[in-house]
């Protein structure tokens, strides 16, 4: 009785472990908690584990500097959803291949309790981003630099793992100003919320999170974009653009990123330097 116990139990630990290395590796950048990520994108892995048949893993990282240095392995993901600057790079470095985007574009958002912050005394201005290579942080710091506020001296910058938590900070008032993507302002800001404080800042509409992909073994690069077309069409699509408010998918070819230089050069500074 025990051996077979024995034997039951050695069969089940290789079967969950073929599981594991038979899964698709899916690598979101943590633009939000990682609770709202998965809740985000579950329609996301449902249609993907039906589609190919195998479990898939929706994984992401404490920030955006561990991601993308991650997705520059390029053995990490097998998948990765992330901003354009993280994307180019995860191009050059990891041999990914930007595949699909959102029609809707990304504003970068600047809030705060006082809509004259700009004009306060009491400096430097303590502003929340969510990482130093996040596409909206370098957005939003680049505008607050030609305004004059310069890192260290008019203004200090401060980061969180997550668009939620710098929320709450502000709410808290522990910060003069926080950084966030337009998205995140519909989707996280309550209407209650949205009333107490001030868009300070909103940019010009910049490209959106980019699907990459790239051949394995198991599945190529071909496929992923078939994959990626079927779920754009479908019901699990339909709903990730209603939870995400990004409204439609739209294909995308490398050259589209071509005019990202400064803000990429930037990107690889803060990453490696």
């Amino acid at each position: 009785m025990k051996l077979k116990l024995l034997l039951l139990l050695t069969l089940f630990i290789s079967n969950l472990c073929q599981a594991q290395d038979n899964s698709i590796k899916i690598g979101i950048a943590p633009q939000s908690s990682t609770r709202i990520i998965l809740q985000s994108h579950q329609d996301l892995k449902l249609f993907l584990e039906n589609y190919f048949k195998r479990p898939i893993q929706i994984l992401t990282a404490k920030n955006f500097s561990e991601f993308a240095k991650r997705s520059n392995e390029g053995t990490y993901y097998d998948l990765i959803l992330t901003s354009p600057n993280l994307a180019v790079l995860s191009q050059r470095l990891g041999g990914y291949t930007p595949l699909m985007t959102y029609k809707k574009g990304l504003s970068t958002i600047l809030l705060s309790y006082d809509k004259n912050i700009l004009k306060s005394k009491k400096l430097p201005l303590n502003v929340i981003g969510l990482d130093p290579v996040s596409f909206p942080t370098l957005d939003a710091q680049d505008w607050l630099a030609k305004k004059g506020f310069e890192d260290g001296e008019k203004v200090k910058y401060t980061y969180t793992s997550a668009t939620d938590s710098s929320i709450s900070i502000l709410l808290n008032n522990n910060a003069d100003m926080i950084i966030m993507s337009l998205p995140n302002y519909i989707k996280l800001m309550t209407k209650k919320n949205k009333n107490l404080v001030h868009v300070i800042y909103q940019s010009k509409a910049k490209p959106s999170r980019i699907y990459l992909a790239k051949d394995s073994d198991t599945i190529t690069l071909k496929e992923w974009k078939r994959a990626l077309d079927a779920f754009s069409k479908s019901s699990e699509g339909e709903r990730h653009l209603k939870i995400t408010k990004l409204e439609e998918f739209k294909n995308i070819k490398a050259k589209d990123l071509d005019n990202l230089g400064p803000i990429v050069d930037k990107t690889m500074k803060r990453l490696y330097n």
